[in-house]
Formats: structure tokens, sequence, C-alpha cells
């Protein structure tokens, strides 16, 4: 998938750094840290001594994680509403 979501992005290179199962790319090879500097994104990517500009990365991410240490496409927890808080009035 494409992003330009510097929070996803980060999140996905830490995925990538440590578990090694997701990729994050651009057209000109695999990113290794992406910034944000006047409104552009600047990614320093593999094997190369400077950054580059892009425009968005491609984030690949497998349905299942090979190592099983991530947890892919999880769902998100629910929101604790009013009604489900604890209100023991000894505690």
């Amino acid at each position: 998938m494409q992003s330009t979501d510097l929070e996803e992005i980060t999140a996905a290179l830490w995925e990538q750094a440590f578990h090694g199962c997701t990729q994050v790319k651009c057209p000109l090879g695999q990113v290794m840290a992406i910034r944000r500097r006047k409104g552009h994104f600047l990614a320093l990517l593999r094997g190369r001594g400077r950054w580059y500009p892009v425009e968005a990365v491609t984030i690949e991410r497998p349905r299942l994680c090979p190592t099983g240490a991530c947890v892919v496409n999880a769902p998100k927890p629910r929101p604790i509403l009013p009604s489900n808080r604890h209100t023991c009035p000894e505690c």
C-alpha cells in the first residue's frame, strides 16, 4: 500500500528493522529512514549516503508474519465507554 503518513511509515520501518517481515520501498530502492523537511519527504535509501526526495513510499506486509512476532492486521481494541467502567464505591 502507498503511504504518506509519517507515523505509519516510521512504524513500518521499525517492523522492517526488528521483525523483517515488512518491506518499506520507494521507486529508487529500499527505505531505511524517512523524514519531513519543508513539507517534503526525504528518504535514506539502503546502500546510499544521502537523502532523496520521494512523494510516497510503498509498505508491503505479509498476511501472516513468518516469524509469528508481529500481529499483522489485528483488530483495534474497543474504547472504554462510561458504562463499561468499574464504579465500585468500596475501591
